[in-house]
């Protein structure tokens, strides 16, 4: 998206009844002490709810909770009326191609998203918008970035990509991205074997997590051990697997699994996952837009590993894998993670688990579980304010009433009683 379609954006966003503000007017108009009262919150632990409830916001933490009965309002301090409202930790899209573009990330921002994972793009552009959006000159989620993903010919290089042919190159290619403070190290396709392994141990080295994309050259299993943190999209599966997920042959009555993708042999890689602590982040929306015609064939493949996963006890993680190219399908930044969030739930997985994946597991996978991730005292004060029960039906993240990010109302209905 270019940054000229930002008025766009305002003007989609004040259609479905939200006001936003700018960054300047933001921290003139925002107090740094916020107490939300008779609010509903929601623990996304264990999806319970627990009404009446006061919050109290003080310099960007939760300062403390309790039952509006017990907790006085403070003086000098925004008041927003909570009553009929549900609130939740900021989400998280845990995959994103921003390419540092100021308006797509306001729009996550705007749709409740206060944490992204960007999956790979130019690294001065990704690390320039990381630094705004800290500093507080730009408005956005918080970002997490890759950098280029490292790809192996006959991929073309270009700010995106960076080709990797040898095991030399890869040592130099991770040592240049540690040096440019990326947070992570994006693998992709292509890679031959000898290079993949340079890659993860070079990162291992330098303290970063790497993942992305299983290259033909190695097997799920094989990334797993290696410790390849997170697997994207349908990459989790061997790659003769990836017939689970096409159109069923109609002169068989159905998909005969390939040698080595019968149920059992799935359950056996997934148990590994889970002991190895791999992540998986489906990103099961963005196949509507990559392969249409092939879409109700994957998704009901999907379907059928999620009872797996699940079953597994898999950590899953929320991301939709937008970039300029989904926004030209017609997925916009932001509302499509709450598209992801539902197809999830459609999948097989609960309202809560659902919303763990968007909140609390990506806390847990960066190492932030201590500041982030859940409605609790000494948390950083990134919440979501809701019209209506995400439990009951998950589509109803996409009813915002009010974003709080760092402990700051950036953005809030008119309707809603703020004083």
């Amino acid at each position: 998206m270019k940054a000229g379609s930002v008025d766009l954006w305002l003007r989609v966003i004040s259609a479905i009844g939200l006001c936003f503000l700018s960054a300047s007017q933001i921290r003139a108009a925002t107090s740094s002490r916020i107490v939300l009262i008779h609010v509903t919150i929601i623990d996304v632990r264990d999806g319970s709810a627990n009404p009446d409830m006061t919050v109290l916001i003080s310099d960007g933490r939760i300062n403390a909770i309790g039952s509006s009965s017990e907790i006085r309002t403070p003086k000098q301090v925004r008041v927003v009326d909570g009553r009929n409202k549900f609130l939740i930790p900021g989400l998280w899209d845990m995959h994103v191609h921003s390419d540092g573009d100021r308006s797509a990330l306001l729009s996550l921002l705007q749709w409740g998203i206060t944490g992204a994972r960007d999956m790979a793009g130019d690294v001065r552009k990704v690390t320039t918008a990381r630094r705004l959006i800290a500093i507080g000159d730009w408005t956005g989620p918080r970002l997490l970035v890759a950098g280029p993903r490292l790809m192996g010919p006959p991929a073309e290089a270009d700010e995106d990509v960076w080709v990797i042919r040898s095991p030399d190159e890869a040592r130099r290619a991770v040592a240049s991205l540690a040096h440019r403070h990326v947070d992570f190290i994006k693998v992709h396709d292509g890679l031959s074997r000898d290079v993949f392994l340079a890659i993860a141990a070079a990162a291992k080295s330098k303290g970063l997590p790497f993942v992305g994309h299983v290259p033909a050259s190695m097997t799920p299993a094989e990334v797993s051990d290696l410790g390849q943190k997170s697997i994207e999209h349908l990459e989790f599966v061997p790659k003769p697997c990836l017939a689970l997920f096409h159109p069923v042959d109609p002169t068989t009555g159905g998909v005969i699994p390939p040698p080595g993708c019968d149920s059992e042999s799935i359950t056996v890689l997934l148990q590994k996952f889970a002991q190895n602590g791999t992540w998986l982040d489906p990103t099961i929306q963005s196949f509507r837009y990559f392969a249409p015609t092939q879409w109700r064939a994957i998704f009901a493949g999907f379907q059928k590993v999620s009872v797996q996963i699940r079953a597994n006890k898999v950590p899953i993680l929320a991301g939709t894998d937008w970039s300029s190219f989904l926004n030209e399908k017609g997925a916009p930044p932001g509302r499509c993670l709450h598209d992801e969030l539902a197809l999830l739930v459609e999948a097989g997985f609960t309202p809560a688990e659902v919303l763990r994946a968007a909140t609390l597991n990506p806390a847990v996978f960066f190492g932030f579980s201590n500041s982030l991730g859940a409605i609790e005292v000494g948390k950083i004060a990134d919440l979501v304010l809701l019209e209506a029960d995400p439990i009951q039906d998950i589509h109803n993240t996409t009813r915002i009433a009010a974003v709080i990010q760092k402990g700051r109302l950036v953005l809030s209905k008119p309707e809603v009683n703020v004083k």
